[in-house]
């Protein structure tokens, strides 16, 4: 009997008392309104990161670049988030982006074709209105998906895209207050 016992356990080590091996959990997908989310944030990312890239080559303005810079090292870092929550919900290696809207060669050529101070303005003017948008999605998202991760990523998100339009705002107001004309579109 001793020898079947000890059988046993050299044949079964762990049986004992153990519970059956579970498949690893997958985490839920996320629905429509979720996907629909990420798809706008990542193409908004891309757009931003785009139109800073021009303004840190084209603008002599020192503030202007350093929000340029930010806009692009915090979007990219944001993308990177979300291709993670991606590759995390749907099992792919998928970056979870979205398309750029498709004004964003109109707004690049626009920028292009202007100059110093008027450079400087515009590109602040597109990143208030752009950021405004996107906040307010943000904060939609922060609020109500039903998925942890990405309501962390949103809110975590927020105050990084709030920090970007007071800065473009601030740079607003010590160029020409061409503020008030964006708001008025």
């Amino acid at each position: 009997m001793r020898m079947v016992v000890l059988m046993w356990l050299i044949v079964a080590p762990g049986a004992v008392g153990a519970a059956p091996a579970k498949a690893p959990a997958r985490p839920p997908k996320l629905d429509a309104r979720e996907q629909a989310f990420i798809a706008q944030a990542t193409a908004d990312d891309a757009m931003q990161i785009a139109l800073a890239q021009l303004a840190m080559s084209k603008s002599a303005n020192p503030k202007l670049r350093a929000l340029a810079s930010s806009i692009v090292s915090d979007h990219a870092a944001l993308n990177l988030q979300f291709a993670r929550l991606a590759a995390a919900t749907h099992g792919s290696k998928g970056h979870g982006h979205g398309v750029p809207p498709a004004n964003i060669s109109a707004m690049k050529s626009h920028l292009q074709a202007l100059q110093g101070d008027a450079f400087d303005q515009a590109f602040a003017g597109m990143m208030v209105n752009e950021h405004r948008k996107i906040i307010a999605a943000y904060e939609v998202a922060a609020k109500t998906s039903a998925d942890d991760r990405l309501r962390t990523i949103a809110a975590r998100g927020l105050p990084v895209l709030q920090g970007h339009l007071d800065e473009a705002r601030a740079l607003m107001k010590d160029g020409s207050g061409a503020e008030k004309q964006v708001a008025g579109r």
